[in-house]
């Protein structure tokens, strides 16, 4: 019984993991853009989120689980900040799009945290398609996921919890849109952890099965051919 694997597909965001970030910024250096509001009067220059190094240890997958890899930190905490209702709630968009290379299926895999006293309206990741293709979400507030910090080292949440979204129909040359929000942060008022995490960020094409059929009976052209020459 032969069993063929699909070749691994390239990452079509421009830098998934943030590693080009400026880390305790809203600097990408990338294809990134990072909208941050600055709720607490308190704190005029800390933003409702940034882009952290240290403890957003997603980066499992390249360098190892707690390889100091940077990730989006996302401050609730920051909204009507000591239940101070003057204190506006704090907002932030994380986006990225593209240009489809090629009609198909297209799948988005990241990494979230959220701990336990982490309090907003919304927070959600979402996929969308300018043309055929639509849009779909993952509501990060519901999402089954362990709770903690994704890069404490003590966390049960360390590495972050694995998601995806898929897109099909999407058509050749229509807008593809990664984008992250939290809307309406919140202090919980109460000690504990309020913050979320998001990582890893990986949009690629699904590839056809008749594509895969096809790549595996080269392979098993090629070996076989190899065989007879030997």
């Amino acid at each position: 019984m032969l069993t063929f694997v699909a070749a691994a597909q390239a990452n079509l965001l421009d830098d998934g993991s943030f590693t080009a970030a400026t880390s305790g910024s809203q600097v990408s250096n990338s294809a990134w853009t990072l909208t941050v509001d600055f709720p607490d009067p308190g704190a005029p220059s800390d933003g409702s989120a940034q882009f952290q190094g240290g403890f957003a240890n997603a980066e499992n997958g390249s360098g190892g689980v707690g390889d100091g890899g940077t990730g989006i930190w996302l401050k609730s905490f920051l909204g009507n900040r000591g239940g101070d209702t003057n204190i506006p709630t704090a907002n932030a968009d994380l986006m990225q799009s593209l240009v489809a290379p090629s009609s198909g299926d297209y799948m988005l895999t990241f990494v979230a945290g959220r701990e336990a006293n982490f309090t907003a309206d919304a927070f959600l990741v979402q996929l969308s398609s300018g043309g055929t293709g639509g849009s779909t979400s993952v509501d990060l507030l519901t999402a089954p996921m362990t709770l903690g910090n994704i890069g404490g080292a003590a966390s049960p949440a360390l590495g972050g919890n694995p998601l995806s979204l898929m897109l099909s129909g999407v058509t050749a040359g229509d807008a593809l849109t990664v984008r992250a929000v939290m809307q309406g942060g919140r202090d919980f008022n109460m000690p504990g952890g309020q913050s979320a995490f998001l990582d890893k960020f990986d949009l690629t094409l699904v590839p056809e099965p008749s594509s895969m059929l096809l790549g595996g009976l080269g392979l098993l052209m090629l070996t076989a051919t190899r065989r007879r020459m030997s």
